[in-house]
């Protein structure tokens, strides 16, 4: 270890959440994650106060109880510098000693989940459902007259710093519309404030300058508009605004000129021949990201206007290859080859702190897994009968959380 410096300790920012496989650390800003094997894991616990690297300060008794030899020690250490996980510093360093290894032994065998499913990185949580349109494929029968807050701001920003404690990276706001209500932008200034990754979605129909000012002293990089026809009528009539095709229009390039957008449509049979011309419209304000998501038969949503699964197949993906490499765009839409990770790396919580495997399965009593204010998460997420299921094999495109 005669080439790494005197001491060690770990990043400034790096913090650590125990996996089966070991634990992922990550820092924030700017963000960086890695993955641990058990003996990176351990060695950087014992790093978390500064540590001397001359090897006859590593006594042998105290890798005999992590159960590492001093050749793994030494390489192990030496790409954890590497990596930017351990990094010098001047503090005073503290040989590590047999209790600090028991005690990181402990911690381990506390904290490993037995069961080898990753925790997850991501939410979506759903605050309210006060929407000003009334969507035909709605999951949560937003609309006008739909619930504001049912549990205050404050609750919600327990509910974000359990998620910041638990080591969940990401937090998706979704409604009802974002826009409409000054509580979102109390929440997402919590989340952003805790590093944590950003996501929200819009009609970009309610854009006051108010809202344009805490919009933009955000400081969000992507902003997803919701854009449901690529002519007025299709666009109006799934959403119930009449007149709303031009507002939303007016919306992006005035929310374009602080964040990047993702135009979003949810795909039915009475806008699947017009994603063509939903391309072209927003590639001429600007947009060059897309997703097309088809709908589901939750909510509001009739199965009438569903796609089948061969039509998601023979028809959407297809197209959406076509487009992109016609248009030069970026689409996102169904891959069976990649599952969007609902119940596997991420899960849902509905304007109650309930929770659900996916968002567009908050309305079926059958999904609810528990919830954040009278369960354990840790017992929700590796032992709910319904996530356990969820993860399991499925034989369609993207049908789990529908009755």
């Amino acid at each position: 270890m005669h080439d790494l410096p005197p001491t060690l300790t770990t990043a400034p920012t790096l913090r650590l959440r125990h996996e089966y496989f070991g634990a992922l650390g990550w820092c924030t800003t700017p963000r960086r994650i890695w993955r641990l094997d058990p003996d990176a894991t351990a060695a950087t616990l014992l790093h978390e106060r500064p540590r001397p690297t001359t090897a006859v300060r590593i006594p042998a008794d105290v890798l005999a109880v992590l159960g590492i030899d001093a050749d793994t020690w030494r390489h192990t250490v030496a790409d954890l510098l590497a990596q930017g996980i351990l990094a010098a510093t001047d503090e005073l360093a503290e040989p590590a000693t047999v209790r600090d290894a028991k005690a990181a032994a402990v911690r381990i065998t506390r904290l490993t989940p037995a069961v080898a499913v990753l925790k997850p990185l991501w939410v979506h949580i759903q605050p309210f459902t006060r929407c000003n349109q009334r969507c035909l494929h709605c999951y949560c029968s937003g609309g006008p007259k739909a619930d504001p807050f049912l549990l205050d701001v404050k609750r919600w920003r327990q509910i974000i710093d359990m998620f910041d404690r638990y080591g969940i990276f990401d937090v998706y706001v979704t409604g009802g519309e974002s826009l409409l209500l000054d509580g979102f932008f109390d929440l997402a200034e919590e989340i952003l404030d805790r590093g944590m990754g950003f996501g929200v979605s819009t009609n970009a129909t309610v854009l006051p300058e108010r809202i344009l000012t805490r919009l933009r002293d955000l400081r969000i990089g992507t902003v997803q508009v919701s854009l449901d026809g690529g002519i007025p009528a299709t666009h109006e009539l799934i959403r119930g605004a009449p007149g709303s095709f031009s507002r939303t229009l007016d919306g992006i390039g005035r929310i374009g000129e602080c964040s990047d957008i993702v135009i979003n449509t949810v795909v039915n049979r009475m806008n699947l021949a017009e994603l063509e011309q939903v391309v072209k419209v927003g590639v001429k304000h600007g947009c060059t990201r897309f997703k097309f998501f088809p709908q589901k038969p939750v909510g509001r949503s009739t199965r009438e206007l569903t796609l089948d699964d061969a039509e998601i197949m023979n028809v959407l993906v297809p197209e959406c290859a076509r487009l992109a490499d016609t248009h030069r765009v970026e689409i996102e839409t169904i891959d069976p080859n990649r599952p969007c990770g609902s119940g596997s790396v991420g899960f849902a919580v509905d304007q109650r702190g309930d929770i659900y495997p996916c968002i567009f399965g908050v309305q079926n009593p059958a999904q609810r897994c528990g919830n954040l204010f009278t369960d354990n998460l840790d017992e929700i997420w590796f032992g709910s009968p319904v996530l356990v299921d969820f993860r399991g094999e499925v034989a369609t495109p993207c049908r789990r959380c529908e009755p």
